[in-house]
């Protein structure tokens, strides 16, 4: 199977946002040509703006990690939206791909597209297709399962070769802080620091702190997926640390990374979302990658980068 070298031309779509930036950062560091693309340059929507792109840097690798998403209440507001816009971006990069000749892709699915039915067990990659996932995000969910139906089918035709990412909860330098857009860990972030600063007496949260999520510092998920380009690993592959966490005791770990001082409330108006996600390891495991960081050291150096940065983050 065709897997990462290093006289590869990598593109990476979604390059701006925080998966992009840091892996191509590490590539780069690495030794590897590096391209990142982000929506600002081409929007990936637009076919003429895909066969551009391709047409410019002639990728014989891509990490195809572009997707419009955000957090529980994105998802659940703007459905067609995530929908229409991911199915859009995933095909016109996969069939560009066929087109110019690109024989690996790696290729970021979302551990949030799991069956719903599975809700307290350990999630096998081998059942992702097999059941409807949580309502509150069904619609990215479908939209990112037909990005691995579609590379599925171009494997059994050996047009591809290609590992679909299933990532637990990343966080770290360069994600979105949107203030109601964001994933959970940003969200919390900067409503943290933003009270602190503000002298405010309590910080709200959504939902009723109980559901519970693997986070992945993005340090630690940047590795994993080099080494799985690197060893050519095909098929879906959950990348995660094994650790289940509260939204409740993530609240805390933030409010004391945060040096906030306040109270914590729940805001039940909002819903939970799915209860907990806990990803079976084997498969990334068998080629030597573990986490590295905890929940509180990657915490720290989160809310240290936002710390530095906040006057200039970025919000989409």
């Amino acid at each position: 199977m065709k897997s990462l070298k290093k006289n590869d031309r990598i593109l990476i779509t979604g390059g701006t946002g925080l998966i992009g930036t840091n892996l191509n950062n590490a590539l780069r560091e690495q030794g590897y040509e590096s391209n990142a693309i982000g929506s600002s340059q081409y929007d990936l929507r637009d076919l003429t703006a895909v066969k551009l792109a391709f047409t410019e840097y002639k990728p014989t690798v891509v990490f195809h990690l572009a997707a419009k998403v955000g957090g529980i209440f994105a998802n659940n507001t703007y459905k067609a939206d995530f929908y229409s816009d991911n199915v859009l971006i995933n095909t016109h990069v996969v069939n560009e791909s066929i087109n110019h000749g690109v024989e690996y892709m790696f290729a970021m699915g979302t551990g949030c597209a799991y069956p719903k039915r599975l809700e307290g067990s350990v999630l096998l990659e081998k059942d992702f297709l097999d059941g409807v996932p949580e309502i509150t995000n069904d619609a990215y969910a479908y939209a990112k399962r037909g990005l691995l139906v579609h590379l599925e089918a171009l494997a059994e035709n050996e047009q591809i070769n290609y590992t679909y990412c299933l990532p637990a909860n990343i966080y770290g330098a360069h994600d979105n802080y949107h203030p109601t857009h964001s994933h959970v860990v940003p969200g919390l972030i900067r409503r943290f620091c933003e009270a602190k600063d503000d002298s405010l007496s309590e910080v709200k949260i959504w939902g009723d702190g109980s559901a519970k999520r693997d986070f992945l510092y993005i340090d630690d998920c940047v590795a994993a997926m080099i080494l799985l380009a690197e060893k050519g690993l095909s098929g879906p592959v959950n990348i995660a640390t094994g650790e289940l966490t509260s939204i409740a005791d993530l609240a805390v770990a933030i409010k004391q990374a945060s040096k906030f001082s306040g109270n914590i409330e729940h805001n039940l108006s909002f819903p939970t979302g799915q209860k907990e996600r806990l990803f079976d390891l084997e498969r990334i495991k068998s080629i030597g990658w573990e986490a590295k960081h905890s929940l509180e050291d990657g915490l720290e150096k989160t809310v240290e980068w936002f710390e530095k940065n906040k006057n200039n983050i970025r919000e989409r």
